[in-house]
């Protein structure tokens, strides 16, 4: 039996998320999501992937759409689902959000304690200080 040798593995893509402020987003990707955007020209905006605003090659994902064609036979269906993934969206942006938020005010809280500690700290070093024999 004569295998073939192994393919070496594939370089890791060097394709970069383009920020959600860039200037080059311009048309949001749903009426839900409006601080999502994709660039609005020279292509429709459902043909830009959302976190690189690279151009989404058709043919290489053909066979994903199949599925969807199937999955969601009426457009009534895949506008269901269309809002249905935005909601979700929506919902995951919001809840990342709120632990940022969370997350900002415990750093908050404990810096404010260690300068609270620290305060404390320097009156209590300048009283022992002071109460050293000359």
């Amino acid at each position: 039996m004569s295998q073939l040798p192994l393919s070496p593995p594939s370089e890791p893509t060097s394709i970069q998320p383009v920020p959600l402020t860039s200037s080059i987003r311009t048309t949001p990707i749903h009426s839900l999501l409006p601080d999502i955007r994709v660039p609005g020209e020279p292509l429709p905006s459902h043909r830009y992937h959302p976190v690189t605003c690279t151009s989404i090659d058709i043919d290489e994902v053909r066979s994903q759409l199949e599925q969807l064609r199937k999955e969601y036979p009426s457009s009534e269906a895949a506008l269901k689902a269309q809002e249905e993934a935005a909601k979700e969206v929506k919902h995951r942006l919001e809840d990342a959000e709120k632990k940022r938020a969370e997350v900002q005010r415990a750093l908050d809280k404990k810096t404010q304690e260690r300068d609270i500690e620290l305060k404390v700290v320097s009156k209590y070093q300048k009283i022992k200080v002071s109460e050293i024999p000359s």
